[in-house]
């Protein structure tokens, strides 16, 4: 089938997913350079961006539970929820000074953000299947 068959949705959702990732790759290596010393400077940098990627997990979360609704299943949709609030609790963490959890739970949200895409692509892979 045609790539333009794919719902709006679905494709959003896999664009988020993709903008997400970049974004809290960019988090991973801003994170090791503040913790290894060598960019204390750009903490400030490493929280403008860590705002951007919660907005962008809480708009893939969006799309992945219309994509949800139309795939008949939510397990995306509550794994891309977890990711703002665990982005939020994140923040916190930061704000309160907690490096070493901070650190932790951060290595935790890259992988479930890396996780995401190939989730987005099986739902529209269910999707283009259906069609």
């Amino acid at each position: 089938m045609a790539e333009t068959s794919l719902p709006s949705s679905a494709r959003r959702l896999q664009g988020m997913a993709m903008v997400t990732t970049v974004l809290v790759v960019i988090q991973l290596v801003l994170g090791l350079l503040i913790a290894t010393g060598i960019a204390g400077q750009l903490r400030d940098v490493h929280a403008g961006i860590g705002y951007l990627t919660t907005l962008a997990a809480a708009v893939a979360a969006v799309f992945a539970w219309q994509v949800g609704s139309l795939v008949g299943s939510k397990g995306v949709f509550f794994h891309a929820l977890s990711l703002p609030i665990l982005m939020i609790v994140q923040i916190g963490l930061a704000e309160a000074h907690l490096e070493i959890v901070h650190i932790i739970l951060g290595l935790a949200i890259v992988v479930g953000v890396v996780g995401l895409v190939p989730m987005a692509a099986k739902q529209a892979a269910k999707l283009r299947s259906h069609a």
